[in-house]
């Protein structure tokens, strides 16, 4: 008699974990998140000032030599992001290290090393609950997705996506006012003490400038991508999770940051 194998497939338990929120099950055809997405679009066509900043174009010019990683600007609305805890908890799994990473501290294999010691990661970040509040406080969410990278290396400035985020968050206070910003969230841990290493232990040496990662408030960044993905109509918001990390057998070969920034238009 054989036993049924059980798939424990990191996008498998990232699609469980989605499938059984309030959110999914509350917008669980298309239909409706287009319906959404066409009552945002009107909010958003009457707040010309915010429009203009969601081009790739502009986003790249905020910096240009890191705006040149930066692949694509878009949104979509902010009740359709999940937030939850144990989405939160994937950052204590095991993976495997790129060589820059794993020639420094020695390991090559292990959880990842920023949960519990950099000051932006678990349990140092919002909570998701937190995280829900602040999305809840605005209406759409900007999303910026840098380019595809092969190499650890090919990041030559590391930090670059927090750098636009930073600027992209006062381009948006200038034109619609401090309280426009609701929320900003990263990806990976926080680089903005770049080439100066995190303080950790919730210690910051900018925390009014500190940013949380997606996935460390309890985003499920692929669902993000999915949702982006079908009401934009372009494919290549998608992403796929990364098995082998660093090492020959990884795949894909290429990979990507998504992050981006919550925005009341009201």
């Amino acid at each position: 008699m054989s036993l049924a194998r059980i798939a424990y497939d990191i996008r498998v338990i990232h699609d469980c974990i989605v499938h059984d929120t309030d959110i999914y099950r509350n917008f669980n055809t298309t239909a409706k998140k287009l319906s959404l997405y066409r009552k945002k679009k009107k909010m958003l066509d009457n707040n010309p000032e915010i429009k203009r900043l969601i081009d790739i174009t502009f986003v790249r010019s905020l910096d240009p030599k890191r705006g040149a990683l930066m692949g694509k600007v878009g949104w979509l609305p902010t009740e359709l992001i999940i937030t939850d805890p144990r989405i939160q908890e994937m950052c204590h799994g095991m993976f495997s290290y790129p060589k820059v990473l794993s020639d420094k501290i020695g390991m090559s294999y292990g959880p990842c090393p920023n949960c519990g010691k950099a000051s932006a990661c678990p349990p140092f970040s919002y909570t998701a609950q937190e995280a829900r509040s602040k999305l809840d406080q605005g209406d759409i969410f900007i999303v910026l997705q840098s380019r595809n990278f092969v190499e650890f290396t090919d990041v030559t400035y590391p930090g670059f996506h927090e750098v636009l985020l930073r600027k992209l968050k006062k381009e948006i206070e200038k034109a619609k006012g401090k309280k426009a910003v609701t929320c900003v969230l990263s990806a990976g841990a926080c680089r903005l003490c770049h080439p100066k290493s995190c303080l950790g232990g919730g210690a910051c040496r900018m925390p009014e400038h500190r940013f949380y990662a997606l996935e460390a408030v309890g985003v499920p960044v692929a669902q993000l991508c999915d949702d982006i993905a079908l009401l934009t109509g372009n494919k290549g918001w998608k992403m796929s999770f990364l098995k082998y990390f660093g090492t020959p057998r990884q795949t894909p070969k290429r990979w990507k940051l998504t992050c981006g920034i919550a925005v009341t238009l009201r």
